[in-house]
């Protein structure tokens, strides 16, 4: 059965839909292939929903920032509670030796326009009983929060199903059929879609999509491992702690290649959510195992012990489950890839977000369609172009 659409967007996760919200917004037919039943198959649904602004860098800070935006009035424009809360987070440390690092790193953070302070271990602890002793000093700040990702990846696709998207599920993309400079169809495993445009969100599979129109896409997966509790009473101050070793984990591979410890070596650094339910996930952990997305007990351990140290409380908590996700890495920089081909002209890439797919998808989703519908972005994303991979392809 032949179908037609303005834009194909390839994968239903978190940036699949944000895409399809915002070009049907703006009136564009749109319809969105995924290979798996459901949403947020991918990354979408294995992470934490976290975002925590002091964790950014230019040229992402500055993505991250309107981002953040969005979210705070996300739930009423799209008319779906995406259980977002403007909780802040916490940046601390267990090691005596990283204390002028927080005092470097709260420098940055304040040039970079971002309110943050930094409050010594003692008096972490009359804020936030739960912390533990080790704790030595953390770094504050209130513009970030947390929200549900499944519901964000659903709320989404129920805004763009309103305003005419279809989402063809259980569809695998087999074929991308081209005349010369410009794509004409997408073909899957049970229709032909002739399009305008090709929006590949397909986050750790983007690769592949890539080979059907000719290009090398540098993402690769990079599993992320994660516990989650049972409920507790809520934190009465943080609410999302974070481990300042995930300045490292998250952000320089090559110092994580680099390090001798184990621990480092397999990514984990504490990353520490409570749900408003009162659950805890308990991440995070960065590692190579192709499109593997089992858990591994060397790294749930690690977790553990290091989610231990820092919430003393958390040793004797059950957890309740434990799962794995791939996120799309791109191995050349570490940026997303957020770019127009010039060939085929009518190609375009929304990928490589890596462990920050939640905290940039509403963003991401605004500055695709507004490349596809006006050629041009309210924001710069030159530093995401693909052509930046000039030597790839």
């Amino acid at each position: 059965m032949n179908r037609i659409a303005d834009v194909v967007v390839v994968g239903g996760g978190i940036i699949g839909c944000s895409v399809a919200y915002y070009l049907a917004k703006k009136g564009v037919k749109v319809i969105v292939i995924e290979k798996k039943k459901g949403l947020s198959f991918g990354a979408s649904g294995a992470n934490q929903g976290g975002c925590a602004l002091q964790l950014f860098h230019p040229p992402i800070l500055e993505l991250a920032r309107p981002s953040l935006e969005i979210y705070r009035n996300l739930s009423q424009e799209i008319g779906y509670d995406v259980d977002y809360e403007n909780t802040g987070s916490l940046v601390c440390s267990v090691d005596e030796e990283q204390y002028p690092d927080m005092q470097k790193h709260v420098e940055k953070k304040r040039r970079q326009g971002i309110n943050v302070q930094l409050i010594e271990g003692d008096r972490l602890r009359e804020l936030e009983p739960t912390l533990g002793g080790d704790v030595v000093a953390g770094v504050e700040e209130q513009e970030g929060g947390i929200m549900n990702p499944f519901k964000v990846n659903y709320g989404f696709a129920y805004a763009a199903r309103k305003l005419g998207t279809e989402f063809f599920l259980s569809r695998e993309v087999k074929k991308i059929e081209r005349d010369k400079n410009r794509i004409t169809s997408v073909v899957t495993d049970r229709e032909k879609i002739g399009t305008n445009f090709v929006v590949n969100a397909a986050g750790a599979w983007a690769s592949q999509i890539g080979k059907m129109v000719g290009i090398s896409i540098p993402v690769r997966p990079r599993r992320g491992q994660i516990i989650v509790t049972e409920r507790l009473p809520l934190n009465k101050r943080w609410r999302y702690i974070l481990d300042a070793d995930y300045l490292t984990t998250a952000f320089d591979l090559a110092a994580v290649e680099k390090s001798e410890d184990p621990r480092i070596r397999l990514g984990v650094a504490g990353s520490y959510v409570q749900e408003n339910t009162g659950n805890w996930t308990i991440g995070s952990s960065r590692d190579f195992a192709d499109y593997t997305t089992r858990v591994t007990m060397q790294t749930i351990r690690y977790l553990a012990k290091r989610a231990a140290r820092f919430m003393p409380k958390l040793k004797s908590v059950n957890s309740i489950r434990l799962f794995a996700g791939l996120r799309p890495f791109c191995y050349v920089d570490g940026l997303p890839i957020l770019s127009r081909l010039n060939s085929p002209r009518n190609f375009v890439i929304a990928t490589g977000h890596a462990g920050e797919g939640v905290t940039l998808a509403p963003i991401t989703g605004k500055l695709i369609s507004e490349l596809i519908t006006e050629k041009t972005t309210s924001i710069s994303i030159d530093a995401f172009a693909f052509s930046r991979f000039k030597g790839l392809n």
